[in-house]
């Protein structure tokens, strides 16, 4: 048995998320039955990330095991052959026997957009990115974010139904730059809880309208409690970008 890599760039518009649910709409599984289809065996497909569904991928990492001596580069023109044409494989390397794409992930880094304009956006930036019309003050939300920055109890700002026992988790970064209309947010950590990424956005946005400070940001991260935060951004706008090992 050999352990394959894969980097994997997709948009998520038409995907109820990559983990499997059966229902034949995930990315998980529309990979699973293409690598059934080249390696003529089942094989199950572990990813770095559960990413929610309409969020997209420039930077998805995830490994399989196989028995086929057939060589990376022809696996990775197989799969992006039989592949939708909003998926891709960027490549796929054999790696040492234990590589695990979830658990020796030591970070990952996502990225939201906002186009910030009473203009909605051009229709091919338009399935990636939030158009809110409104004014926002980044300045705010940059103070915000410091408050974010670290380790922390991230129970405010997950999803009610997440089911993960430790909330603590570490945000190395939130870099928020201002081009134009484009407003960009991404966030650097070693893991995120359920909707965590976009209920800080959400938070963060809430701030740059006036309707949260940095302090009320702060109170809502050491409350633990889910309703002192903002709203959880719609799923079109993120992008995780990377994982780094």
């Amino acid at each position: 048995m050999r352990t394959v890599r894969l980097l994997i760039a997709f948009q998520g518009t038409r995907y109820d998320g990559w983990q499997s649910q059966l229902t034949g709409k995930t990315l998980q599984e529309v990979f699973e039955k293409q690598l059934a289809r080249i390696l003529t065996v089942k094989t199950n497909l572990t990813s770095s990330s559960r990413t929610d569904s309409g969020v997209h991928a420039r930077g998805m990492v995830a490994h399989f095991k196989t028995k086929s001596t057939l060589p990376d580069s022809k696996l990775r023109a197989a799969l992006n052959y039989y592949l939708p044409e909003d998926v891709l494989v960027l490549s796929a390397k054999t790696m040492a026997d234990d590589f695990h794409a979830r658990y020796h992930a030591k970070s990952k880094i996502y990225e939201y957009l906002i186009w910030n304009s009473r203009t909605r956006p051009l229709y091919d930036l338009a399935p990636y990115c939030l158009w809110y019309g409104g004014s926002l003050d980044v300045t705010k939300m940059r103070k915000a974010a410091r408050v974010l920055i670290g380790k922390h109890d991230f129970s405010a700002f997950r999803d009610s139904g997440d089911e993960e026992k430790d909330p603590v988790r570490t945000l190395y970064s939130i870099v928020i730059r201002k081009t134009g209309p484009k407003v960009s947010i991404r966030v650097r950590g070693n893991g995120f809880l359920r909707h965590m990424v976009r209920i800080l956005v959400g938070t963060l946005i809430q701030t740059g309208r006036g309707k949260a400070t940095p302090e009320s940001v702060r109170i809502a991260l050491h409350s633990k409690n889910r309703k002192l935060s903002g709203p959880t951004s719609k799923a079109l706008g993120l992008t995780l970008l990377k994982v780094q090992y």
